[in-house]
């Protein structure tokens, strides 16, 4: 996994605060409604559905090799939009990527000439996911997801050591975790740029 680095300078310069109004329908729609959506020239909006009025989003922008070129919270506002100009970003591929406790998403963007465009295809997305039991001591876990370049679930102990670890492929995946001791465990899923949390209690 890359290191990513922070340029304020970059901060200052690329991702400034350009206001509202009307965007276009070229966009992707990510997790629970959110969505990057192309504006006029090099211009995008990050769209909010219906949250609370305290919901802050962290959002990044990150170049093609790792890099981190901005990183910062935007607070909802009335309409749910917030308006970026990225006129000073050079020719390439980035992604926004955009998280909260209850999803995360990475939308890919080109830049070239005074333009941008946002591909619908390259957008990574994925919600809190559901841990149930369907059985004594064996739980279900729906994580879901589109797109994801990788995911991984690990169970730790109370003591904060892993008691089991592997890839998590598709939306579901079962466990049966009867041959594990009494005690209190944690759940935790998702792909290394956003991971969640689940506690469960083993007992026999």
């Amino acid at each position: 996994m890359k290191q990513f680095r922070l340029s304020i300078a970059v901060l200052l310069a690329v991702w400034g605060l350009a206001g509202m109004g009307d965007a276009n329908a070229d966009n992707g729609s990510g997790a629970n409604g959110v969505k990057i959506e192309k504006s006029e020239n090099k211009k995008v909006r990050l769209y909010i559905p219906n949250a609370p009025s305290k919901t802050a989003v962290d959002v990044a922008v990150i170049d093609a090799e790792g890099n981190v070129l901005y990183k910062g919270i935007v607070a909802h506002n009335k309409a749910g939009r917030q308006l970026f100009n990225l006129a000073n970003l050079p020719d390439g591929q980035y992604f926004i990527t955009a998280t909260s406790d209850a999803w995360w998403m990475s939308q890919g963007i080109t830049v070239k000439g005074n333009a941008l465009s946002v591909d619908a295809r390259n957008l990574q997305q994925v919600s809190k996911p559901t841990v149930v039991a369907y059985e004594k001591n064996k739980v279900e876990v729906t994580l879901p997801a589109s797109n994801l370049s990788g995911a991984h679930v690990t169970i730790y102990d109370a003591q904060s050591t892993a008691v089991y670890s592997d890839k998590f492929a598709g939306t579901t995946r079962r466990f049966d975790l009867s041959s594990l001791p009494d005690g209190a465990y944690t759940v935790v899923v998702g792909p290394d740029q956003k991971q969640f949390s689940t506690p469960l209690t083993i007992r026999h």
